[in-house]
């Protein structure tokens, strides 16, 4: 059984014999109307569970196990990690956002779209705006898929045609979804290789694969709604809830299952390239090595190993940034205040460094160019 939240403030969630799977919730006053709201509607409630630790007890993949999860006001990541006798979570990430911010700048795409198209604004009369709201998740996953979609908005002077592109919702949605490419990128540089379970649904939000593709993590997977259910029913009996207390479970014992082939399926990005640590830094046409021991490039640096960086250019810190290299693996660790950015996303902490990327520091800063050279 899969629920969805009813007023908007609440994770998704599935269910199966009295055990409820979610992402960690954003507080025990959360999980408290959770279950307020399931014992009103009549379900037998023996406990909740964290889906990614569910999934890393079922599925023996290289852990971390890492999992995205959308909710109406938030992105949230997951990460656990499985033992020999059992799985747990060991780390939370939740970003503002989710379903809600993506219609509402939709919303203000459609509207600016059609008062430029048009002069008709849909947000001046309640039903359009409603049949918007409900339009748009549907138009933005019909255009990730088509290139395109439209939409015939019914005004005093008639029929307004109303076409949105993928390129279009993915601008629009860029705000919401950048928090979590950078996000993702640390954690792809702590834990790339790992696993990444991606939704299906958020697959259809446009722009979502470039935030994924930019974390550049070694496995990624998909799956369909349902599969914790499926994983719950096989929750051994000795998990149940003792009398009276509705617990919530961060770690859990491996499910003696072994999962059905069709679980998860390969996640293949659009117009993903595999990728080539790069292995030196390019600046003023000098290409700069990347070891294991590390270069620090800013203002005023004085480590031994170091990459000057010019006084005078706004947005540079005096020790911006460490590129490194170890086991095959080239990282970033940006130390600024003013900020690094990959290929447009900002770094959060730490990420990967692909060959043939384009790296900035600080705004308006200077950029230098991630090549890989043989030899």
């Amino acid at each position: 059984m899969a629920m969805a939240d009813s007023n908007g403030t609440l994770p998704p969630l599935e269910g199966a014999e009295g055990w409820f799977a979610l992402a960690p919730p954003a507080d025990i006053a959360e999980l408290g109307e959770l279950l307020a709201q399931l014992r009103a509607a009549r379900h037998t409630v023996r406990g909740f569970v964290d889906r990614a630790a569910l999934f890393a007890a079922w599925f023996e993949l290289p852990s971390p196990l890492l999992v995205l999860e959308l909710a109406r006001q938030r992105v949230s990541i997951s990460v656990a990690a499985r033992g020999a006798e059992s799985a747990a979570l060991h780390r939370h990430v939740s970003l503002p956002g989710g379903e809600r911010a993506l219609t509402a700048a939709w919303l203000e795409l459609a509207r600016a779209t059609l008062v430029q198209q048009t002069r008709f604004d849909p947000l001046h009369d309640h039903r359009h705006e409603a049949r918007l709201r409900a339009e748009l998740p549907r138009l933005a996953a019909e255009a990730g898929l088509q290139g395109q979609a439209s939409l015939r908005i019914e005004a005093a002077t008639g029929a307004l045609p109303l076409t949105l592109t993928r390129d279009q919702f993915a601008a629009a949605a860029a705000p919401v979804l950048q928090p979590l490419g950078s996000a993702l990128q640390a954690l792809s540089a702590a834990n790339g290789t790992g696993t990444l379970l991606v939704p299906a649904a958020m697959l259809e939000i446009p722009g979502i694969e470039a935030a994924i593709a930019s974390a550049r993590f070694a496995r990624l997977q998909r799956f369909e709604a349902g599969l914790a259910a499926r994983a719950l029913r096989l929750l051994p009996i000795d998990a149940a809830a003792p009398t009276g207390a509705v617990p919530y479970r961060t770690q859990l014992p491996l499910l003696s299952e072994a999962p059905p082939a069709d679980a998860l399926a390969p996640l293949q990005l659009r117009g993903a390239q595999p990728d080539v640590m790069a292995t030196h830094v390019v600046y003023r046409g000098r290409a700069v090595p990347l070891t294991a021991a590390g270069i620090v490039l800013g203002r005023d640096v004085r480590e031994a190993a170091s990459l000057q960086l010019p006084e005078g250019v706004a947005g540079l810190s005096r020790r911006h940034c460490t590129l490194l290299r170890e086991d095959g693996r080239s990282q970033i660790i940006d130390h600024s205040s003013h900020g690094s950015w990959l290929d447009g996303v900002r770094v959060r902490g730490r990420a990967l460094l692909p060959a043939g990327s384009t790296l900035k520091l600080g705004d308006p800063g200077v950029e230098l160019q991630l090549v890989a050279l043989g030899g």
